[in-house]
């Protein structure tokens, strides 16, 4: 007997929970609601399958019953949709069909504007308008270039971040600002041509320190500065060498010594700078120290015949 009613029981709770799930899937796919069909044409349906949502509101009111591919190349997907009858009042001739999916790279449906007062209601069986489906595909792909040039920018600003507050306190430091600004008005080789001038400093009676190009005895190039303001001079060159240290570090300096002269002279006399020119020499043997010359050229000279190259001094 209890065995019996054992088995009773466990048959009666199958039976409910089998009506149980019929009812909520037969729920979901309207199958005790009055029910009418719509269609909606797309050019592709994004990975939208049978048996998908459609939502009306937001809320869901149907089902996609089947999609169907086209006869014709340059036909269109035709999806067919059961839709609740309810939906009569608000989907009208004029509510337009989209394929959406939940969150980025979620699960695809179909959502069903609301038509307008003014439209006819749609009868079983009508196509509605429809809108081309996002590619999510190819929205992630811009997405990760989007963010790829965001990251690129970003480097970019970084680095100019250091050169300005890195770099331009180095630069600043050694007496000048921006070494992309020390070539700016050189000249590859001294003119092989007499001179109507020379003046000559010691580096280190003009500079602040050794491996520096911060003037420190700016009145000392005065004379020189003078000099140009009152004489016609077809070329004035700025030349900087030394005799110690790493030729390549030297190179750099003696480029901006020549350079930091050069600017002292055009702004504080009155010249025609397009003729004041530099020359970094770098590390040479000839000089007894580090120093700077301004050599002057007379206004009208030319180089001797076979003698147009420029040579170093």
């Amino acid at each position: 007997m209890a065995r019996a009613f054992r088995l009773g029981v466990f048959v009666i709770g199958t039976v409910v929970i089998l009506a149980t799930g019929i009812f909520l899937i037969g729920d979901k796919q309207f199958l005790f609601s009055s029910t009418y069909r719509l269609q909606a044409t797309f050019p592709n349906v994004g990975g939208l399958n049978n048996g998908a949502e459609v939502r009306v509101g937001g809320i869901h009111q149907g089902t996609v019953l089947h999609i169907d591919l086209p006869s014709q190349p340059d036909a269109k997907v035709i999806i067919v949709m059961k839709m609740d009858d309810a939906t009569r009042e608000i989907i009208r001739k004029d509510s337009i069909a989209s394929i959406k999916t939940e969150g980025l790279l979620g699960n695809k449906y179909v959502e069903i504007s609301f038509g307008s007062k003014e439209a006819a209601r749609v009868e079983g069986g009508d196509t509605i308008r429809s809108e081309t489906p996002v590619d999510t595909a190819a929205l992630a792909r811009a997405t990760v270039a989007e963010a790829k040039d965001g990251i690129a920018a970003f480097n970019e600003n970084m680095e100019a971040l250091k050169h300005n507050f890195f770099l331009r306190g180095f630069f600043n430091n050694r007496g000048y600002e921006d070494s992309s600004e020390l070539t700016k008005h050189a000249i590859p080789r001294l003119p092989a041509r007499s001179r109507s001038k020379e003046f000559s400093y010691e580096a280190r009676t003009i500079f602040d320190k050794p491996d520096t190009a911060r003037l420190k005895n700016k009145n000392a190039l005065n004379e020189a500065g003078r000099f140009l303001e009152g004489n016609r001079f077809s070329l004035a060159v700025i030349a900087s060498e030394e005799t110690v240290g790493d030729s390549d570090k030297v190179r750099v300096l003696t480029q901006a010594r020549a350079m930091v002269v050069r600017d002292y002279l055009v702004e504080n006399f009155r010249l025609a700078d397009t003729k004041v020119k530099t020359i970094g020499l770098g590390k040479t043997e000839k000089a007894s120290g580090g120093r700077v010359q301004i050599l002057i050229y007379p206004a009208g000279s030319t180089a001797p015949p076979g003698q147009n190259q420029m040579t170093r001094n």
